[in-house]
C-alpha cells in the first residue's frame, strides 16, 4: 500500500511539475498569457467558428440537426489538424526559449552551467505563488465577462432569428462555461484565503 501511495505522490508531483513548465513556456510564447487563458481563448474561438459554420451549412441543407452534426465534424477535423501543427511549432519554440533563457540566467550568474534550468523555473514558481497568495485576485475575470456577454448576445439573437433554439443552446453553453469558471475561481479564492489566514496566525504565534 505504501508503494502505491508513494507512486501516486510521485506521479502527482511529476504532473504538477509539467504543468508549471507548460505554463511557463506558454506565458513566454503568448506574452504573459497563461495556459488556462490560452485554452479559454481557443474555446471561445471554437464556439464562434462553430456558430458561423452551422449558420452557413444550414443555408444549404435547411436542417439544424444535420447542420450541427456536420459543423461538429468539420470542427473536429480542423482542431485535429491545427493541434498537430501547433504542437510541432510549440516544440520548436520551447527549444528556442530554453536556449535563450538559460543563456540569460548564466549571463546574470543566477544559474551555474551544471544546474538544471527547469528545476530553477519550478522552484521560482512556488516562491512566486506564495507571494501571490498575499494579494489574491480572480483569474480569468475578463474571460468570464466575455462569455457572459456572449450569452446575452445569443439570447437576444434567439428572439430575432428563425434558429431560436440553436442560439438559446449556444447561449446556455456560454453561460455554463462562464459560471463554471467563476465558481472555480471563487472556490480557489476561499481556499487560498483560508491558507493565508492560517499562515498569518502562525506568524503571530
Amino acid at each position: 500500500m505504501k508503494r502505491v501511495l508513494d507512486y501516486l505522490k510521485r506521479k502527482s508531483k511529476s504532473r504538477e511539475r509539467q504543468r508549471v513548465l507548460d505554463n511557463f513556456y506558454t506565458m513566454r510564447m503568448k506574452k504573459g498569457k497563461t495556459t488556462g487563458a490560452d485554452i479559454l481563448d481557443r474555446i471561445s474561438f471554437g464556439i464562434l467558428f462553430l456558430v458561423l459554420l452551422v449558420i452557413l451549412i444550414n443555408r444549404f441543407v435547411m436542417n439544424l440537426i444535420i447542420s450541427l452534426a456536420i459543423g461538429f465534424l468539420i470542427l473536429g477535423i480542423v482542431i485535429t489538424v491545427l493541434k498537430r501543427h501547433n504542437l510541432s511549432i510549440r516544440e520548436k519554440k520551447i527549444l528556442e526559449i530554453k536556449k535563450e533563457y538559460r543563456k540569460k540566467l548564466e549571463d546574470e550568474k543566477i544559474l551555474l552551467h551544471d544546474e538544471k534550468m527547469e528545476d530553477y523555473i519550478v522552484s521560482k514558481y512556488y516562491e512566486r505563488r506564495e507571494l501571490l497568495k498575499q494579494s489574491i485576485k480572480f483569474m480569468g475575470k475578463d474571460k468570464i465577462i466575455k462569455l457572459y456577454l456572449l450569452f446575452i448576445v445569443f439570447f437576444i439573437m434567439s428572439f430575432f432569428s428563425p434558429y431560436s433554439n440553436y442560439y438559446k443552446a449556444m447561449g446556455v453553453i456560454s453561460f455554463s462555461i462562464a459560471s463554471y469558471i467563476g465558481a472555480y475561481n471563487f472556490t480557489e479564492y476561499l481556499k487560498n484565503k483560508d491558507k493565508r489566514d492560517l499562515h498569518n496566525k502562525d506568524l503571530d504565534i
